[in-house]
């Protein structure tokens, strides 16, 4: 979400279109705390630093570090985060030592059994759903005790593209766990691959712990299908 006041404001129209566009990006790319990469995005729609350049002597983003990590100054106009649904960027230390304020998140209040909701539908929805060649039967459904105590091996997977996951953070344990569940050890881990296989690719939801997988499964099964459907046919000549 981008706020109306910020976006049609005389500072930010006077910006160089190129300027205006990088910030559109980097607002969409944004973690819970505004937080984003701005490399990755720069580099995907071939931005100059220049344009960062402007958005800093503007004041919509601050540099956090020498990789370009940004923190997006108006998110919190842009975006109401509820605290029950935040999840803590993985560079959290990096606000705290630029002395940002972030939204300290809480246990969700919807949650009081297994059927909690993703992405607008209830778990018990989402049995038939595919995603690429991983299929989420209803077979996969029942829960074990070692099913739920493969939690670390998810977060092993998500390891491999966020260095800063952090195991303990209850929240994305319990998305762990309701996959897990509904889906299976091994068709959990498939889909966390797959998911963090289609990272930095166009039009791919950002996906870097097993809550924002949770939350954006119905995102990604749009994102598949659309993949599968553009897959260029091959002809057959006799």
């Amino acid at each position: 979400m981008f706020s109306f006041r910020i976006i049609n404001s005389a500072k930010f129209l006077k910006m160089p279109i190129d300027a205006q566009l990088l910030y559109f990006h980097l607002g969409i790319r944004a973690d819970d705390d505004g937080v984003v990469e701005a490399y990755s995005a720069m580099k995907l729609v071939g931005s100059s630093d220049d344009n960062l350049k402007v958005l800093v002597a503007k004041g919509f983003v601050e540099v956090l570090n020498d990789d370009l990590v940004v923190f997006i100054v108006d998110f919190y106009e842009h975006n109401k985060i509820r605290a029950d649904r935040k999840v803590d960027s993985i560079y959290k230390g990096l606000l705290e030592d630029n002395n940002i304020k972030t939204i300290e998140p809480k246990p969700r209040s919807d949650v009081k059994d297994n059927s909690r909701r993703l992405g607008g539908q209830s778990t018990d929805s989402i049995g038939k759903v595919r995603l690429g060649k991983v299929k989420l039967s209803k077979s996969n459904t029942i829960a074990t005790e070692k099913s739920v105590a493969g939690v670390n091996d998810i977060f092993e997977i998500f390891y491999n593209i966020n260095p800063l996951i952090r195991f303990g953070n209850k929240t994305s344990r319990k998305s762990a766990e309701i996959l897990i569940k509904k889906f299976g050890l091994d068709g959990t881990k498939k889909m966390a691959e797959q998911i963090i296989g289609v990272q930095g690719k166009k039009y791919a939801p950002s996906c870097t712990t097993p809550y924002q997988m949770e939350e954006k499964l119905a995102q990604f099964k749009i994102y598949f299908d659309k993949e599968k459907d553009n897959k260029p046919k091959v002809a057959i000549i006799k």
